[in-house]
Protein backbone atom coordinates (compact mmCIF):
# COMPACT_ATOMS: atom_id res chain seq x y z
CA UNK A 1 0.00 0.00 0.00
CA UNK A 2 1.06 3.71 -0.73
CA UNK A 3 1.46 6.08 2.09
CA UNK A 4 2.39 9.94 2.42
CA UNK A 5 4.63 10.03 4.82
CA UNK A 6 5.18 13.86 6.27
CA UNK A 7 9.22 13.63 7.56
CA UNK A 8 8.83 17.61 8.76
CA UNK A 9 8.08 21.11 7.84
CA UNK A 10 7.66 21.08 3.97
CA UNK A 11 9.81 17.51 3.78
CA UNK A 12 7.19 14.62 2.58
CA UNK A 13 7.46 11.52 0.06
CA UNK A 14 4.96 8.62 -1.11
CA UNK A 15 6.43 5.75 0.32
CA UNK A 16 5.34 1.89 -0.17
CA UNK A 17 4.35 0.22 2.79
CA UNK A 18 3.66 -3.38 3.94
CA UNK A 19 -0.38 -3.93 4.42
CA UNK A 20 -0.95 -4.11 8.60
CA UNK A 21 -1.94 -7.05 10.05
CA UNK A 22 -4.74 -6.82 12.71
CA UNK A 23 -4.78 -7.75 15.85
CA UNK A 24 -7.08 -9.86 18.25
CA UNK A 25 -10.07 -8.41 18.30
CA UNK A 26 -9.57 -6.17 15.23
CA UNK A 27 -10.48 -6.17 11.32
CA UNK A 28 -8.65 -4.65 8.65
CA UNK A 29 -10.63 -2.26 6.63
CA UNK A 30 -9.92 -1.51 3.13
CA UNK A 31 -10.07 2.60 2.57
CA UNK A 32 -10.04 3.62 -1.28
CA UNK A 33 -9.91 7.26 -0.83
CA UNK A 34 -8.41 9.31 2.23
CA UNK A 35 -8.48 13.15 2.96
CA UNK A 36 -6.35 15.78 4.72
CA UNK A 37 -8.17 18.52 6.84
CA UNK A 38 -7.21 21.96 7.73
CA UNK A 39 -5.02 20.50 10.58
CA UNK A 40 -2.88 18.11 8.50
CA UNK A 41 -2.77 21.15 6.19
CA UNK A 42 -0.71 23.45 9.15
CA UNK A 43 1.09 20.34 10.16
CA UNK A 44 2.93 19.62 6.87
CA UNK A 45 4.16 23.58 6.41
CA UNK A 46 4.88 23.46 9.95
CA UNK A 47 2.69 26.00 11.58
CA UNK A 48 0.89 23.82 13.78
CA UNK A 49 1.43 23.28 17.38
CA UNK A 50 4.79 20.19 17.29
CA UNK A 51 2.82 19.16 20.92
CA UNK A 52 -0.05 17.44 18.72
CA UNK A 53 2.04 15.22 16.72
CA UNK A 54 5.36 13.59 16.25
CA UNK A 55 7.41 13.55 12.77
CA UNK A 56 7.27 10.86 10.94
CA UNK A 57 3.36 11.53 10.38
CA UNK A 58 0.95 10.23 7.75
CA UNK A 59 -2.50 12.17 7.37
CA UNK A 60 -5.33 10.99 6.18
CA UNK A 61 -7.53 10.01 8.76
CA UNK A 62 -10.58 11.63 7.16
CA UNK A 63 -11.80 8.82 5.08
CA UNK A 64 -15.80 8.50 3.46
CA UNK A 65 -17.91 5.51 4.28
CA UNK A 66 -20.70 4.26 1.38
Amino acid sequence: MKAFVVEGPGRFRLEERLRPAPGPGEVLVRVEAAGICGSDLEMISGIRDPGYYRYPVVPGREWPVK
